[in-house]
């Protein structure tokens, strides 16, 4: 009867194995070479390699920062109008990549590194995604730009290039980290109300309690927002301000602010600055005479889209934390 028993047990173990395709000591079998996989995207519909090995990114945001993230073989990427282009918050690629600037999309150009994935956000791709997509399986992603949440960008993008798994235990720890700087510093950030600035070439904006980047992370971090970084309208990410209505700034007890982003004019930049700075509205503030206006990089705080910029904006947020009480 033993013997019966253990003759029946194997033949059941058996049969499973051969249900599930595999025998023993033996796995699921991995996508052949040439492999792809079909990607749905805002400009269509592209058959992607499942596992590429020259990719193409054409925008510095989470094109290429999750790529650099996850050791995606980058043979040319769009960079920041920075120094340096890529910023330091990320891993060092694995190999060389061409940079290939801020904006610049250059069709002849890209034919030359025989990519056979091309990545880009929407506004990267917007009138060049037909000429684009003849060189090599194009996709182009939604960003906050298009509203879309930058932690639902990040996983659209590692599940282009085969790294959703390895991406979603990123945004865990990262929010595990922002839940622990909330935490530890709750006694002073409900009793501090934030202005988050950026000066541009031209003017002062608020940057908005919104879908934005930055403002998704000081949100998971706790911070508290003033009445002023309210959008005017539901979708607004900034609010712009003239000199003359630099006074709206006094319901802030700490201003963050960090000047330029994307193509950053350096010189410009600075002159809007100087402008806005030097009036008696902005001195007479209330967090310009506590001490509490605080300069942040733009690398993270504006043009970052990843886990490693969030990281380093809670990084900033803790040199900050002290220079509140």
């Amino acid at each position: 009867m033993l013997l019966r028993r253990r003759t029946f047990l194997a033949a059941i173990g058996a049969a499973a194995l051969a249900s599930s395709g595999c025998g023993p000591g033996t796995q699921s079998p991995a996508p052949g070479p040439g492999a792809t996989k079909p990607v749905t995207h805002p400009y269509g519909k592209s058959e992607v390699p499942i596992s590429p090995k020259r990719v193409i990114a054409l925008d510095p945001g989470q094109a290429l920062q999750i790529a650099l993230e996850h050791g995606i073989p980058l043979v040319a990427s769009a960079t920041l109008d920075a120094n340096p282009p890529v910023p330091p918050y990320l891993p060092a690629p694995a190999h060389p990549f061409e940079h290939l600037g801020f904006g610049q999309v250059d069709i002849e150009k890209l034919a030359t590194f025989g990519p056979d994935l091309i990545i880009g956000n929407t506004a990267s791709l917007q009138d060049k995604y037909p000429a684009v997509s003849g060189l090599a399986p194009t996709v182009a992603y939604a960003n906050t730009r298009d509203k879309v949440e930058w932690y639902d960008a990040a996983l659209t993008v590692a599940d282009i290039f085969g790294v959703r798994d390895a991406q979603q235990r990123k945004l865990d720890e990262y929010r595990a980290r922002a839940s622990e700087f909330r935490e530890r510093n709750k006694q002073v950030l409900t009793t501090r109300k934030v202005a988050l600035l950026r000066f541009t070439t031209d003017e002062l904006r608020i940057i908005t309690d919104s879908v934005i980047f930055p403002s998704r992370v000081l949100t998971d971090a706790g911070v508290q927002r003033t009445a002023s970084s309210a959008p005017a309208k539901a979708g607004d990410t900034y609010t712009r301000l003239s000199p003359e209505q630099v006074g709206v700034l006094a319901d802030a007890d700490v201003i963050i602010h960090f000047t330029g982003g994307g193509a950053f004019e350096g010189g410009q930049v600075t002159s809007t600055f100087v402008k806005y700075t030097s009036g008696d509205l902005w001195k007479r503030l209330p967090a310009v005479q506590g001490g509490k206006v605080f300069e942040v990089p733009r690398t993270s705080w504006w043009d970052g889209g990843s886990t490693s910029a969030a990281s380093a904006m809670l990084a900033d947020l803790d040199q900050i934390m002290p220079k509140l009480g």
